[in-house]
């Protein structure tokens, strides 16, 4: 019995998890009790179970009208705490700043989590037609946008060919790109020294990715910026990526010299209060 309660207990964390996910990743549209059942493979009665004690502690909210679910207050609060947790906001927020006011576009930092990015920063420039591809906390797959290539292009072929392999069936299913492109990707983004996506993901946009190097030339972080395709010709490109890879210099600087050398493990250690916002 001892041996149980301890399994029972996990089992039941991995279940709350997946139906968080699933709300999660509905997005704006919210889920029903029918989606959670078939995504998560829970009977109706028991996702309807995590759902309410979910919903009970504040962690998901339930539309009177529809009844969908969706992500509850209390996780954007914690979005913000997790997506800061290692101090990368605040030390970017003027490198952002000072490329979305060079822009006049949209800019994104993105970190690694294993095999996915996540979008922990965005900025919004001031042209009026905007490219808001990702919000913050966003997950993609490693390759599938600007950002998230930069972050898969730039770890050693063993990582890249592991990452590829992971999510070769997700990427063909939601994006289109066979392994074999991707890998094409990781070969450009190596030879130009930045990621170019020129309307792969969202068509008519364009985005450009460079890393941010830790010490053993391993991407930690990186940069994005995304704009209308009419906007993204060969020379404003060109100018683009000497700003950010200026700025991703800015980083690693700021990053070592608080940090020691730079890396993945001294970059998961770093944990700074608070989170300037703009």
């Amino acid at each position: 019995m001892q041996q149980k309660e301890p399994m029972q207990g996990m089992q039941s964390l991995e279940r709350a998890v997946m139906t968080l996910r699933v709300v999660a990743d509905m997005g704006t549209s919210g889920a029903k009790l029918a989606d959670v059942a078939e995504a998560t493979g829970l009977s109706r009665s028991t996702a309807h179970r995590f759902l309410g004690a979910l919903t009970q502690v504040g962690l998901l909210e339930q539309d009177d009208a529809s009844g969908a679910y969706f992500l509850g207050m209390d996780l954007s609060h914690f979005g913000a705490i997790a997506a800061n947790r290692y101090g990368l906001r605040d030390i970017a927020h003027p490198s952002m700043e000072r490329l979305t006011e060079r822009t006049a576009d949209t800019v994104y930092m993105s970190i690694r989590r294993d095999y996915e990015a996540i979008c922990i920063e965005r900025f919004e420039g001031d042209y009026p037609i905007k490219t808001l591809t990702l919000d913050v906390g966003d997950r993609r797959p490693l390759g599938v946008g600007a950002g998230s290539l930069a972050l898969l292009a730039f770890q050693s072929d063993e990582f890249v060919s592991r990452a590829i392999a992971v999510n070769a069936a997700a990427v063909k299913a939601t994006w289109g790109f066979t392994s074999a492109e991707i890998f094409e990707f990781v070969e450009e983004t190596r030879r130009k020294g930045f990621a170019h996506n020129p309307g792969r993901v969202a068509p008519g946009m364009t985005a450009l990715g460079v890393p941010v190097l830790g010490a053993n030339g391993d991407a930690v972080a990186a940069l994005g910026v995304g704009a209308i395709t009419s906007r993204m010709t060969q020379e404003r490109c060109a100018n683009i990526v000497a700003w950010m890879l200026e700025e991703a210099r800015e980083i690693e600087a700021m990053l070592t010299k608080l940090l020691g050398p730079l890396n993945a493990q001294a970059v998961r250690r770093l944990v700074r209060k608070g989170s300037r916002r703009r």
